[in-house]
């Protein structure tokens, strides 16, 4: 079993930067710790001026020495105005001789979050470069001209470290937005850490890098700037700590402390090297690396079976703006029931509620799916890698495209379980536009059913036949339909469909004594060996209205993902963990306090396993 390469280390040129003792940090941050990564922010803030390309050979010769890994940061987006690149071509070239695998390319810092996701006050519209264009373009006719806008700009820095021939291009993202960066060329995805929800946020540069079939991803930890804006406080240095383990445990391969170890000065804070933080920062690291370096850690990454759909032009990106795309001058670009779908992220990692009658099974397996992990796919992954998940569920926006069906019916045909709302499937970018359908054809191939053009507004309820087509599920229904509707919370369109194969899953109903109607709420189609499973509401799930019937279908999926796999595991929902290749688990207590004793049940077998507060634990299975 091959071990997964690990790059661990620190962000060298966050607070200051010297040329003449880069050296001396070099040595004293990284080569004494005996850390084997560094990212150098080639800046030199003091005197404003560039830097000699003669010191760059000298850093790849001295830490391809001490087998150092390493990749410089801003050098395209914060070179001189009239200059391309910090870099010379010779110089890059002349690297990558000396230092060879070791030099690993050059990051670019933060597209997405400086470019997507600010407020409108927040970013200062100046060019980086003669000829760059301005960033706040806010007069985007729709949502498929804003994503090509920003993947145009992003690709002008991009296409600069091309030229260069660098050996890998590297972002680190502190939105959801990896997607987009990958398409503009970037190879190696990055997050950056606790900027957002790191349960959220690293299943996006997980997904990312499957759809790109990226060599590795990272996760980037700015925990000075974004852990907590009480530096003295305990629970932000025990987060830290979670924050690293979290990111081995979910198969990140780069670990880069931005700050912190060497001085922490942000929110008017100042603590040096010598501080008691400082030094616990530096304690958490070699914690972490020493475990990481004992650790037999399976290459191919962990198993992931379920998986949120990242949707065409969607700019959900999980912190920052309220805005899409850096959209300000019209309301329609706020923030609505599209993005809000994602916030059924965040009851994911939680058991559902003791009282909640839909919950179903022996055990509560609601918190995680199958092994304990999801992604978040881009809807541009090759149909070869959607096919890796059982299920594809679709939660924020997406336009809709033929490329698009073709690739879900074949996911489904394949044996794949799809669940999607009739949002999902409009075709118009435009944020307030009409909807426009695909081909009635390709809607009756995937979903069995047509629509007859006629809608239903409505704040009724959904009655669920007792039996799904996807026989895993346990839907909430009864076998006499006499009960109440369920999940009525407000006015919602319906579409009208007829049916050409598919079979009502829920139907509209507004008392006890309904009978199954003709207005069809939920509808399933049986294609191949898949279950495509639709949702006829006009909205996105993050309608207020639709919001309950729409957890509910996802809700049951995860746990009918849990309840269906080889291996179950019985604990606190403050528990995380992945399963590897060759029955390799890891279980990690995300409890700053208590301890979490968890059962795990593989192939009839039970192991009991207690893991104190913060543990991190390996386990064969």
């Amino acid at each position: 079993m091959e071990k997964a390469p690990i790059y661990f280390g620190i962000h060298i040129g966050e607070h200051s930067f010297d040329v003449e003792h880069v050296r001396e940090e070099l040595y004293e941050r990284v080569i004494k710790p005996g850390y084997n990564f560094v990212t150098i922010r080639p800046i030199d803030r003091a005197r404003k001026l560039e830097i000699p390309q003669e010191y760059f050979l000298d850093w790849a010769q001295y830490l391809a020495e001490h087998k150092v890994y390493f990749v410089f940061l801003y050098t395209v987006q914060h070179a001189l105005p009239e200059r391309e690149s910090i870099f010379e071509p010779e110089t890059v070239a002349k690297m990558k001789e000396i230092a060879g695998e070791y030099f690993l390319g050059d990051l670019i810092g933060e597209p997405g979050s400086s470019n997507a996701c600010k407020l409108q006050g927040y970013f200062k519209a100046t060019a980086t470069r003669k000829g760059d264009p301005n960033v706040q373009k806010t007069d985007a006719p729709d949502m498929t001209a804003a994503h090509n806008h920003y993947v145009e700009y992003v690709s002008r820095f991009i296409n600069i470290d091309k030229k260069l021939d660098m050996p890998n291009i590297l972002s680190v993202e502190a939105t959801a937005l990896n997607k987009y960066n990958t398409e503009a060329g970037v190879n190696i995805p990055l997050l950056e850490l606790f900027n957002g929800n790191p349960d959220e946020l690293v299943p996006t540069v997980r997904g990312a890098a499957k759809a790109c079939r990226a060599p590795m991803w990272g996760t980037y930890i700015a925990h000075e700037w974004y852990g907590g804006m009480r530096h003295d406080d305990i629970l932000k240095r025990k987060r830290l700590e979670l924050g690293y383990k979290f990111s081995y445990l979910s198969g990140s391969n780069v670990f880069c402390l931005e700050s912190g170890d060497e001085c922490i000065t942000a929110y008017g804070h100042k603590y040096g090297a010598d501080s008691v933080i400082c030094e616990e920062y530096r304690a958490i690291m070699d914690k972490v690396w020493d475990f990481a370096q004992k650790d037999l850690r399976p290459k191919t990454g962990p198993k992931v079976k379920f998986a949120f759909v990242y949707g065409k032009d969607d700019a959900w990106g999980g912190w920052g703006a309220s805005a899409v795309w850096n959209q300000f001058l019209r309301e329609e670009w706020g923030h609505n029931e599209a993005e809000h779908s994602w916030r059924l992220l965040d009851e994911l990692g939680t058991k559902r509620k003791w009282s909640d009658v839909a919950n179903y099974g022996e055990h509560d397996l609601s918190s995680a799916p199958a092994y304990g992990l999801y992604d978040i796919v881009p809807i541009e992954a090759p149909v070869d890698v959607l096919a890796e998940y059982d299920y594809l569920v679709f939660l924020g926006w997406n336009t809709m495209t033929d490329e698009t069906m073709d690739k879900l019916t074949e996911y489904v045909a394949r044996g794949g379980k799809l669940l999607m709302s009739a949002a999902h499937l409009n075709r118009n970018p435009q944020r307030k536009g009409n909807v426009i359908f695909p081909a009635e054809e390709k809607i009756k191939k995937l979903f069995g059913c047509t629509f007859t053009g006629v809608t239903q507004r409505t704040n009724g309820g959904t009655k669920f036949k007792y039996t799904s087509l996807n026989e895993d599920l346990l839907p909430p229904g009864t076998l006499s339909f006499d009960c109440d509707p369920l999940y009525s919370a407000g006015y919602t369109e319906y579409a009208k469909v007829e049916l050409c194969g598919a079979q009502p899953l829920g139907y509209y109903a507004d008392s006890f004594g309904n009978k199954p109607t003709d207005l069809y709420t939920v509808v399933e189609n049986k294609l191949g060996s898949g279950v495509a499973t639709l949702v006829t509401s006009l909205n996105y799930p993050g309608h207020p209205a639709l919001f309950p019937l729409y957890r509910t279908l996802v809700r049951e999926m995860v746990t009918a993902s849990a309840r269906t796999a080889d291996v179950q595991v019985l604990a606190s929902d403050r528990l995380r963990y992945a399963v590897y290749e060759g029955g390799k688990m890891y279980l990690l207590n995300t409890d700053y306090d208590l301890p979490i004793a968890a059962k795990i049940v593989c192939n009839g077998k039970e192991q009991n396993v207690l893991l104190e507060p913060l543990e991190l634990k390996t386990l064969q299975i």
